[in-house]
Formats: C-alpha cells, structure tokens, sequence
C-alpha cells in the first residue's frame, strides 16, 4: 500500500472493560455500513462512463476520450484492488476509533487536492449537522471521551479513503481529480442513508447520545 498510516501519538486506550463492548459495536455498525457503501460504489462503475462523459465536456476533446478510456480501463479492471484499499482505509479508521486517536489513518493530500476534499466535505457536513452531530455523541460513549476530533464517519474521512483508494487504478493525477465528482455524486450524495444506519443501529445496540 503506498499511503501509509499516521502515526501513532495522540492515543488515549479505552479501558479493558470498557473495549470489548467497543469492539462489538465497531464490529456490527461496520459491517452494516460496508455493505450500504459497497453497494453505492457499484453505483459509481455501473454509471462511470455516462458521467465521465458529463465531468470532460469542458476539455480537448482528444484528452478528454483518453481520459475517459484510461479510467473507464481502470474502474472495470482494477475495481477489487482499489475496493480492497478503500475498505483497508476505512478499516484503519475504525481501529482509531477503537484507540480513541484523534486523526484520519492517512495523511492529508497535496493542498490543491485537500481543498476540494474540504469543499465537498462541507456541503456534506452541513447538510447532516444534526445527524453527524448524534453520531458523534454516539462515538464519543463508545470511546468513554467527553470529544472526539475525529471518527470514522466524519465525511472529509470518506473522501480521503475514497483519494488514496485511486492509487490503486493507476492513473494520472488529472485523472483521479475527475473521478472525485463521480465519488460524491454517485456515493456521498447518499451519505445521509449511511449515516442513518449508523445512528439508527447504535440506537439498537443501546450507544447512548453522550451529553454535551
């Protein structure tokens, strides 16, 4: 894997008795929300060539073609690689939370790119203020922490994934900028039904909204 992990400061350990309960949670909202973004990433393959049509009307018309083959190559032939990566990251957040670190597990990208990581993230942020903010008082429960700076379903967290997933296709640079707008329309356009799933299954699970 060429991104590599943060590193390891910043780390309050939850307490023994309290981290197999943690885990468990982890374990079951996980799986529940891996399926639901499994699924919206089908959504991305299955409409990638319509939509990158849309994404290069604006550049040489040359360029724009090779752009689109070379990632429409990509996304049919190393669609498992770059999954396998994504849900790796998205792994790694989850042990964070675990470990109650206060960080993403991968470092923030060049500046041009982690700008428009931001901008997308913040449209996502405010629009599930409310939701976002539940979860976080959720997570910060599991995490026995009065607050967390990070958790794994922050949306700048699922778009930094989603960034360094895209090594795995090699493309260019230019070409992995153009397939952010298919990721937050074809996934982070339902990242309130993910959201959803989580908050709604530690309701079940019994994760009380920690208070402020």
């Amino acid at each position: 894997m060429a991104t590599q992990a943060r590193g390891t400061n910043n780390i309050v350990h939850l307490s023994m008795a309290n981290r197999p309960r943690t885990i468990e949670v982890v374990r079951k909202i996980k799986v529940a929300i891996d399926k639901k973004v499994g699924y919206l990433l089908d959504g991305l393959l299955f409409n990638v060539v319509d939509a990158l049509f849309e994404e290069t009307l604006g550049l040489d018309e040359e360029m724009g073609l090779r752009h689109q083959f070379n990632i429409c190559r990509a996304m049919k032939t190393l669609d498992a690689p770059y999954r396998d990566q994504y849900f790796a990251l998205m792994n790694l957040s989850w042990a964070n939370l675990i470990d109650a670190k206060v960080k993403a597990p991968v470092p923030d990208p060049d500046e041009e790119v982690m700008s428009s990581l931001r901008l997308y993230s913040a449209r996502n942020t405010n629009q599930y203020k409310i939701l976002l903010g539940e979860i976080g008082q959720r997570f910060c429960t599991l995490a026995s922490k009065d607050e967390l700076e990070f958790h794994p379903l922050m949306p700048l967290n699922f778009y930094l994934c989603f960034w360094y997933s895209t090594e795995q296709l090699n493309l260019s640079m230019v070409e992995r900028k153009l397939l952010l707008p298919l990721f937050d329309r074809f996934v982070m356009d339902r990242f309130g039904k993910v959201l959803s799933i989580a908050n709604q299954g530690m309701a079940e699970l019994e994760v009380a909204i920690a208070p402020k």
